[in-house]
């Protein structure tokens, strides 16, 4: 029996890694709508293998990492994600999600789940459930009669991904219906389907209909499920950035062809042995380097392009030169080219919701802005930001939801509340100056209400509730209701 390590870990079948869309992926990438298979398993890897290849563009990596590591930054107490409860009443629920993320190590691998998530789209975690016994071809339930973890109790193990072509999460008619692990391509009815608890699923969205496989029921009937898969943050990216690496690669073949140049020698009436000499000289003379060989003693010439030595002094004989040299006029690109190259890169960096200034562009320092935070100097880069932090969290709730009933908590299925840190923006930075402002202004009515010997609550409560009203809603449709305890005030101000 295969333990749960063997099972992750097993080889695909040749027949899939001989595919013809993996040895053309294997080299580059393409743009993903060009390329389509006879499944939409296929396609999944297909995709999956385009942002794998596209992630390795120094770019596409460098603004992942700042997507992951913005998201992941922690709070005073060195917590990046954390719950409280929902209800004074349901503090031991905030305890122990708290706790299981300590157990889980969440600080070590949050970066790296986030990373996953913004790359593909999708990031799956196992649980002790995937490791259990496979059942039957296509059960609602995994068998639990042999059981290859001695532990049964269930966990979510945070310190391993799996593969995202290796996990298929099914739906039918909109709800939720479990996975497939390691399908077959083609979508053969002889699969393992494991339960939700087995897997657990973080999406950046992903809407039903885009992807589907046929499969066989617990009853034998063949069924069309639809399958959960986000598109990836930066597909938008694969175009241009395809585009930029081919001009790239052209510039550097044409800055390689611009040593080129032609010699013309002036032979006159010179017999043909003459002139063959002669060539065989200005050739000798042009190749000054030797290379010598010091096991044969075989000499050989070479031509440093950007060497002085290579300079050759030509005397004129009345007035003409006998040597010419004609440049092909390729030093320098020209401008048409510089602007076509500009415009994919421009394309490229739209796409990226990073700010240009971050990406050494525009900024003596490279990295521009002072220092300032990304996501205040672009609102794309925080929408983004702030769409990878709910994916996160809205797994995780999940998560928790699972782990409380199979642990027969079903009392504390979201009881709780899970945070991150906030996203800084120009817009949240305004609010807070705004509530800041209130408050001071709030302050400033109470005292000066109190100075002028004002002792009816009502009026205390009708200036707080129109100040309060629009920067904290809340509070200040709360006003009316507070116990106001007037005589303190008349203590204070001497007309008790």
């Amino acid at each position: 029996m295969p333990n749960w390590l063997d099972r992750l870990l097993r080889n695909k079948t040749s027949r899939r890694s001989n595919s013809l869309i993996r040895q053309v992926l294997g080299g580059s990438f393409y743009k993903v709508s060009d390329l389509r298979g006879d499944s939409d398993i296929a396609n999944i890897e297909t995709q999956i293998k385009t942002m794998r290849a596209l992630a390795r563009d120094s770019q596409i990596a460098t603004a992942l990492a700042y997507y992951a590591t913005d998201a992941t930054v922690p709070n005073s107490s060195g917590q990046i994600i954390w719950a409280t409860a929902v209800d004074p009443k349901y503090q031991q629920v905030e305890d122990i999600v708290n706790t299981k993320f300590k157990q889980w190590n969440i600080n070590n691998y949050a970066r790296d789940h986030i990373l996953e998530l913004a790359t593909i789209g999708n990031l799956y975690l196992p649980t002790t459930d995937l490791f259990r016994e496979e059942g039957k071809p296509m059960q609602n339930q995994v068998s639990l009669d042999s059981n290859s973890i001695e532990d049964a109790e269930y966990e979510i193990i945070t310190s391993y991904k799996i593969l995202p072509e290796d996990a298929v999460h099914l739906w039918l008619q909109g709800k939720p219906c479990g996975y497939i692990y390691q399908p077959d391509e083609e979508g053969s009815n002889y699969v393992i389907r494991y339960p939700e608890d087995a897997i657990i699923h973080f999406s950046l969205g992903g809407l039903l209909g885009d992807y589907s496989i046929s499969a066989k029921g617990k009853d034998g009937e063949v069924l069309k499920y639809d399958i959960q898969f986000a598109q990836p943050l930066l597909e938008a990216a694969v175009q241009p950035t395809q585009a930029l690496s081919l001009l790239e690669d052209s510039f550097i073949l044409s800055s390689l062809t611009r040593i080129v140049r032609f010699i013309n020698v002036e032979c006159g009436n010179a017999e043909e042995d003459e002139i063959q000499a002669t060539l065989q000289q200005v050739k000798d003379m042009i190749e000054q380097q030797l290379s010598i060989n010091t096991a044969t003693g075989d000499a050989q010439s070479y031509v440093n392009p950007q060497s002085p030595n290579n300079l050759i002094y030509v005397a004129n004989v009345n007035g003409q030169a006998p040597i010419g040299i004609t440049d092909m006029n390729m030093s320098e690109a020209s401008e048409a080219d510089n602007d076509l190259l500009n415009y994919y890169q421009d394309k490229k960096l739209s796409v990226l919701g990073v700010p240009k200034e971050a990406m050494n562009f525009s900024s003596a320092e490279g990295l521009g802005g002072a220092g300032a935070v990304m996501s205040q100097r672009s609102a794309l880069y925080a929408n983004s930001l702030q769409r990878i932090e709910t994916a996160y969290i809205e797994g995780w709730r999940s998560a928790f939801n699972k782990y409380f009933v199979r642990h027969n908590c079903s009392g504390f299925v979201d009881k709780f509340e899970l945070h991150m840190n906030p996203i800084v923006t120009q817009m949240s930075t305004v609010n807070f100056e705004r509530r800041d402002s209130a408050l001071s202004q709030a302050s400033a009515v109470v005292d000066l209400l109190t100075s002028l010997g004002v002792s009816n609550a009502s009026d205390y409560k009708k200036a707080l509730t129109e100040i309060l009203s629009e920067v904290l809603p809340q509070t200040g449709a709360e006003v009316n209701s507070w116990d106001v305890d007037m005589t303190a005030n008349e203590e204070e101000s001497g007309n008790f």
